[in-house]
């Protein structure tokens, strides 16, 4: 296990050095984590999901993983804001951090790290948490970032069709009909294997993405954000937290589904939620702050998680 950590983070400051070298900037960053995103990680799921033997139990497992993410990240923002409105928080400030605090990192870091430590297994559980994220951010937090009703009509269509062609999302289903339908093994081997080395790229670029980005950020100026850092260590601590302790009551013989599902709730913010707000909402800037507290915390909790796993599961 410690030769896995060594792996993260050593690929982690590879980012940091490349970026304080000026050979990975923030334009060639974003662009490669686009790349990464968009490229990279549906080729990683299509091609992990699309080979493992996924019967009818472990589909229902798949959809209620998926749900249980979805409620957990909706109660768990409210709480936040129960918080916020307890240190008598600017109002406009609220929404911003529902979302930007509740949401889960599930695909820049979670399918890397899910990777690396659980296998292509532990890869189909969280890529529920893929699709969840996307559910969750797109059809509820986007309304909550507009302080705005759930509404019917062609909003709610075209809300629901951007999530279901979202290439992360695409990619899920894609997997999940060839493994039931069994037809990965009749398509042509370059094409898996194509698909393969593609994937293979999402677990490095990924993590430098993430080192890049930490060395961008002007470390020094997080620490005059008094605010960012207090809701950042409440997330850190409490969702895997209460995580721990709601999974201590499900049955024997989960013990892989529970350990992604602890592991996605010790994910850092997702990286998406500044952009939203600074879209739909108000706070960028604190959403920002917050996702990259989050991130520095998370090579903390990760490894605690991955650990206390082994322990309890």
């Amino acid at each position: 296990m410690y030769g896995q950590f060594f792996l993260l983070f050593a690929l982690i400051i590879v980012g940091y050095y490349c970026n304080k070298k000026g050979w990975l900037n923030r334009e060639t960053n974003k662009n490669m984590g686009s790349m990464v995103m968009h490229v990279m990680i549906p080729a990683m799921l299509v091609a992990t999901i699309s080979t493992l033997s996924v019967d009818d139990r472990v589909l229902v497992v798949f959809l209620l993983m998926a749900a249980a993410q979805i409620v957990v990240m909706i109660l768990f923002g409210l709480l936040v804001r129960l918080y916020a409105r307890f240190r008598k928080l600017d109002p406009r400030l609220h929404p911003m951090l529902d979302i930007t605090v509740a949401s889960v990192n599930t695909g820049f870091i979670g399918l890397p790290v899910t990777q690396i430590f659980f296998g292509n297994s532990g890869v189909l559980y969280m890529s529920a948490g893929v699709l969840s994220l996307n559910l969750y951010l797109w059809i509820y937090g986007v309304c909550v970032i507009e302080n705005k009703k759930i509404g019917g009509g062609m909003d709610a269509v075209k809300t629901v069709k951007k999530v279901l062609l979202n290439p992360n999302c695409l990619s899920v289903f894609i997997g999940l009909a060839m493994a039931l339908t069994h037809v990965t093994g009749a398509l042509p081997q370059p094409i898996m294997g194509f698909l393969k080395k593609l994937g293979d790229l999402a677990t490095p670029l990924s993590l430098i993405y993430i080192g890049a980005l930490a060395g961008d950020s002007g470390i020094s100026s997080l620490f005059k954000e008094k605010t960012a850092l207090e809701f950042s260590v409440l997330k850190m601590i409490l969702m895997p937290g209460l995580a721990a302790v709601v999974l201590l009551l499900l049955p024997e013989g989960m013990e892989l589904v529970q350990s992604v599902f602890l592991l996605s709730m010790a994910l850092p913010s997702a990286i998406v939620v500044p952009m939203m707000v600074e879209q739909y909402g108000y706070g960028e800037k604190m959403s920002s702050d917050i996702v990259l507290w989050t991130t520095f915390l998370s090579m903390l909790t990760m490894p605690v998680c991955v650990w206390l796993s082994g322990v309890l599961y």
